[in-house]
Formats: structure tokens, sequence, C-alpha cells
């Protein structure tokens, strides 16, 4: 018979049977451009079953053969050889057993030194108090007063601020909800298996490269220059930036995490309810163009992809609109996606895509002013998961991270 009725025969794949023909485990008589199958290659595919079904590898499978073949052996001598290479292998299986139990013990005695699931609730996370003299109306130039609230564990949990012309924001599961904001049915729903379906279905050169990304920022971040200014980071979404500094924040500072997505940002501080412990996290609904501060406020801006995400859809520099946020002498650190090239069916629009070219972007933190302090890019890549959808096949991607300061 031919290989593919000798592979249906079998219920296997023509593949499957050509790797042991590559390894001379199956040695059919091979007549013009055709390989024929007899009994003889059928005992040897169930020898094969046989042997892979009490352990023994594709090579130690070939080996034993091959002294079978070979050696010619009498009753005797083959009863032999095979009884060293399964006593061999039953020693090996016996020693795995023993090697097995003892991790399986130690396993059990770290899981047991685990803190166990918590029936007790996360602590409540609202708007920290010391936010709001920084709150500022942009329509009447005004600060926001709290007109109504609940209060718990020193933080506003819910509540309603207002201005001098009764414009308003409201304080909904502690989190502040501005102007541009979405509504929790606009957006998906994140759900607490997210980290681990990111790393899962995320290409491992995008985790990489995300990793030296934050792991850069992290070692090059100063805060001690902050005192007690307000750090601002634009588009936290699941807040990877937040979560890798979060144990390195000073006390004093007030650190602004600022989303459009309400289900993404509800997600980021029941996460962090834990860890927050003392420090000052407000955590801000709103349109970019529409934070409610006051002018030169911000001391430091992370600014991580979130210019890249919103220049997908706009042709502007975001961070162009938000230069009166910052302080004389703030710093900013910039993440930005980097495009080495652009494939004819690019997803990034021909007018933005300027904004994802490292020297334009560069030349541009120039001229607004700031001082190039440190740079760093990672290695180009091509390929990044469900939630990164703008990698198109031909295009190369990089980050470019950019530390500066603003010129006073």
């Amino acid at each position: 018979m031919k290989i593919g009725e000798f592979a249906a025969r079998n219920k296997t794949t023509i593949d499957t049977i050509r790797h042991y023909m590559d390894l001379s485990l199956l040695t059919p008589e091979k007549k013009g451009s055709y390989y024929v199958f007899n009994e003889d290659c059928q005992k040897d595919y169930n020898t094969v079953l046989s042997l892979k079904h009490i352990g023994f590898s594709l090579v130690e499978i070939q080996t034993l053969m091959l002294y079978d073949r070979i050696g010619r052996h009498t009753e005797y001598s083959r009863q032999k050889t095979y009884r060293a290479f399964f006593l061999n292998k039953l020693q090996w299986i016996q020693d795995e057993l023993l090697r097995l139990k003892d991790m399986e013990e130690k396993l059990q005695e770290t899981l047991e030194s685990m803190p166990g699931e918590s029936d007790d609730p996360h602590p409540a996370v609202g708007v920290p108090f010391n936010a709001l003299p920084h709150l500022f109306c942009n329509e009447c130039e005004s600060s926001y007063v709290l007109s109504e609230g609940q209060v718990e564990n020193g933080m506003i949990i819910s509540g309603r601020l207002t201005c001098h012309c009764r414009d308003s924001l409201e304080i909904r599961g502690g989190i502040l909800f501005g102007k541009g904001a979405l509504s929790p049915e606009m957006c998906d729903a994140v759900s607490n298996s997210f980290i681990d379906d990111y790393v899962n279905t995320t290409h491992v050169d995008y985790l990489k490269n995300l990793h030296m990304s934050l792991q850069w920022a992290r070692n090059n971040y100063d805060f001690p220059d902050q005192g007690d200014g307000i750090v601002l980071e634009l588009g936290s979404g699941r807040g990877f930036f937040l979560r890798n500094v979060i144990d390195i924040l000073p006390g004093d500072s007030l650190y602004i995490a600022v989303d459009h997505n309400p289900n993404a940002l509800a997600w980021l501080k029941d996460s962090l309810a834990d860890v927050i412990g003392g420090r000052n996290i407000l955590f801000l609904c709103c349109d970019f163009k529409s934070i409610p501060l006051k002018p030169h406020a911000v001391a430091t801006m992370i600014d991580a992809t979130g210019s890249s995400n919103y220049a997908f859809e706009h042709e502007d520099f975001l961070l162009d609109s938000l230069m009166q946020l910052l302080a004389d002498n703030s710093t900013l650190y910039g993440h930005y996606l980097a495009f080495e090239n652009f494939a004819p069916n690019s997803v990034v629009p021909e007018k933005s895509r300027q904004w994802f070219r490292r020297d334009i972007i560069k030349r541009h933190l120039d001229s607004l002013g700031f001082r190039n302090l440190r740079e760093y890019e990672t290695a180009p890549i091509s390929q990044g998961g469900p939630r990164e959808d703008f990698f198109v096949k031909g295009e190369r991607i990089f980050n470019y991270l950019y530390m500066g300061k603003l010129s006073s």
C-alpha cells in the first residue's frame, strides 16, 4: 500500500510516517516514485507504538530497532539486549519518579506558605483629598469645591465637585469623571484574568520589548526630584507603567492616571487596591484635552504610548495641547511607537505617520522646549497580539523612549 493508505490505516498523518522513515523506524520499499508499505512495515510501526507507550523516546527506539536489524540476534541474545534496555529505562523512570516526588513536596510546601484567597474586600480606593487643590475648571478658571460626597479611609468614594460656573465633576466608585469620558457600555469589560490572557496571546518579542521599556523607565525614573509635585500619566490603560513604579512612588507626590476608558481604570484601581497603601493616586476618566488641572501644575509627564495611541486617529501631536499643564523644569518620560517603514496597507493614516517616526518625534520634542537627557530604543519587531493589532506584514516597529527636561 502507498503512504497515504498506510497512514489512514493507522490513524496517523503522512508527516508522522515520513518522520519515522527519516529515523529508519520504517523502511518501506521504494518502487519508482512511490514507497510501498507491507506487513513488515506494519510490524515495525506496531513496535514503535508499543515502545513509545512504555516511555521510550524515538531515538531510543531507533537504537533498539537497529540492534535488532543489524545484529540479527538469536532470540536469546535479542531478549538479553532488550532486557538491558528495559532495565535501564525502568531505572530512569524510578529516578524520575523520585525527582518528581521531591518536586511535588517542594511545590506543596510553597503553596502552603502562600497566602490563600481572601474573602475580605479590597481596601476602598478613592479620590485623595490632596488632589482637590490642583483641580481646575477650564471654563471659568476657578477651583472645584466638594459639594457632596461619601468619604472612606480618608478618600472620596463618591460625590460631586462644582465650580463658580456650576460645571461639575462626578466621583463614582472612587474614580473622578470629567469631560470626554466614555460610557462603560462603549468599552470592553476587563476580566480578572487580563494579565494572563495578555501574556498568553501576545507575541514574545512584543512582551520582551515591553519589559525592556518598563525596566529602562524604572532604572531612569528620578523620583526624588519630584517633591510634592504632580505626576501625570497619559493613557494609563491597563496600568503597565504604574504597576512598574508604584512601589517607588514617593508618599508626598500625587500620581494622576488618566484614561477615557472607565472599565480599564476601574479594573486598574481595583487590581492595585492592596498595594496603593498611603500613596496618593487619582484615577481620572476624561478626554486628554479636557484634563481639569491648574496650569503649570505638572512636575512630571508620563507619556507611555498615550501620544502614539492618540496619533492612530488624529493628525496632531497630543503633547502640543497639554504644554500649559507643565511646570518650568518639568520632566517628560515618553514612550513612543516608532515604525522603521510603512507598508502600503499600513493602519497608520498617511497624515499621522510623522508621529511614528523617531527622528521627527525627537525634533518635535526639542521644538517644544525639551532638553534631551536620555533616550533608548528597543529592537524592531514585526508581531504583536490581539490588543496590538496595528502590525501589518512587512512593517517593523520598535519602542522609542525619551527622557527630557523642559527648559525654563
